[in-house]
């Protein structure tokens, strides 16, 4: 059995965990909301970060007086950077990678090998490999292109640095498992308008007020929303095996 701390950003990031946990009760620490759940794995410690390396930072911080971990994960959607990866996929990290001064932070091996073969019990497909985390979106497909050449990435996230970091100063072991969002050709200009950068959250006049002045936006808003429909399946279907069963 094991005491795990998983950190993913947005609240429907989290819904995938919550749905696998009994007993369950919600606590604020540091101004970050935390649920504490028990699992056939053993306790679960789930922490809404919000998005970015700042806010994974506070969050990662905020769990040091719940006691000691035998693994943090870092969770929830990323950008494809790899040409063949597509929505609903899952990229299991071998390393989280920066531009920025965080550096590379190694992912465990075994834990990582478990990932693995649990998205393909799951029937998903499954890729590994460096993953960047970026201080900002990757909006467009130059910008993917650009920086899968630099880092050599397969996917592209804003907060596991942080929460890698923080696992590597208390020698915790650490492995990040992203549902793929949007693929590397993907434009993502539109969202920047009404999504709030801290939570991730659609803000409802925001969108109405953009939907009036660019009509024309709306096929690819809804195309983003099939995306985000099936790295939430996909998600959903990976964490109903990981915290099911220790046999795998």
């Amino acid at each position: 059995m094991e005491r795990i701390a998983i950190f993913a950003a947005l609240q429907w990031e989290c819904r995938a965990v919550l749905q696998q946990m009994r007993q369950t009760s919600r606590e604020r620490a540091a101004g970050f909301t935390l649920w504490r759940g028990s699992t056939p794995r053993g306790e679960v410690v789930l922490v809404k970060t919000g998005m970015g390396l700042a806010q994974a930072e506070g969050a990662a911080r905020a769990i040091r007086a719940r006691g000691e971990f035998e693994l943090f994960m870092s969770t929830g959607c990323a950008g494809a950077l790899a040409a063949e990866l597509a929505p609903g996929d899952v990229a299991v990290a071998t390393a989280i990678v920066g531009n920025h001064s965080r550096g590379r932070f190694e992912t465990h091996g075994e834990h990582c090998a478990r990932a693995q073969r649990v998205a393909e019990r799951a029937a998903l497909r499954v890729t590994t490999g460096p993953v960047l985390c970026s201080p900002h979106a990757l909006a467009t497909a130059e910008q993917k292109h650009a920086a899968a050449v630099q880092h050599g990435a397969v996917a592209v996230e804003m907060e596991g640095a942080s929460i890698a970091a923080e696992a590597a100063a208390r020698g915790i072991p650490f492995i990040s498992v992203r549902t793929v969002l949007d693929t590397a050709d993907t434009e993502l200009r539109h969202a920047g308008r009404f999504i709030d950068p801290r939570t991730g959250a659609v803000k409802p006049l925001a969108l109405a007020g953009y939907l009036a002045t660019h009509p024309s936006a709306f096929p690819d808003l809804l195309a983003m929303q099939r995306m985000m429909h099936a790295a939430q399946t996909s998600l959903e279907r990976f964490f109903a095996v990981w915290l099911s069963t220790l046999d795998y």
